[in-house]
């Protein structure tokens, strides 16, 4: 009766740190390295503080580093004469079609770039002009299988 029990929790301890995790139930935030933070994920971790201080910090530390706390990223451009913004893109094990754009508050389209990425293409990077403007600006993403990502671009 007792393996049987033992077995029973083990299964349940298993099943809730495999669902309770931001690294496994958010694959495509991995690689993020700023943005909001998803409070139901920093929640899920922080339980785990309550069976014993090491699998919540263990929880948490492996959220925070893989960037899968994070619910959208951050970009940066530094304000120059030339108003461009290079696009860094990360190696993809796939090949797909990125659609990248730069669009104000107010939906106006500022540049637009199409990008391949896949497993033969390393270390891209994708020039994109962003003129003069008032508004906030943002850079759009979508790879036509996820829903699109914006994210703010901060003028340093």
């Amino acid at each position: 009766m007792k393996t049987w029990t033992r077995a029973i929790a083990l299964t349940l301890a298993i099943s809730l740190a495999a669902t309770s995790c931001g690294y496994i139930l958010y694959p495509e935030r991995r690689g993020q390295s700023g943005g909001t933070i998803d409070g139901g994920t920093l929640v899920m971790d922080l339980l785990w503080l309550l069976p014993g201080i090491v699998p919540g910090v263990v929880f948490l530390i492996v959220d925070f580093t893989s960037g899968a706390m994070y619910v959208n990223g951050r970009v940066a451009m530094r304000a120059d004469g030339n108003h461009n913004l290079a696009i860094a893109l990360k190696d993809s094990p796939t090949p797909r079609s990125l659609d990248l754009s730069v669009v104000t508050k107010s939906h106006k389209v500022l540049d637009h770039k199409l990008a391949a990425v896949g497993p033969a293409i390393h270390g891209q990077v994708v020039q994109l002009h962003v003129a003069d403007t008032h508004e906030a600006i943002f850079l759009r993403i979508d790879d036509h299988e996820h829903p699109a990502m914006q994210l703010p671009i901060d003028v340093l």
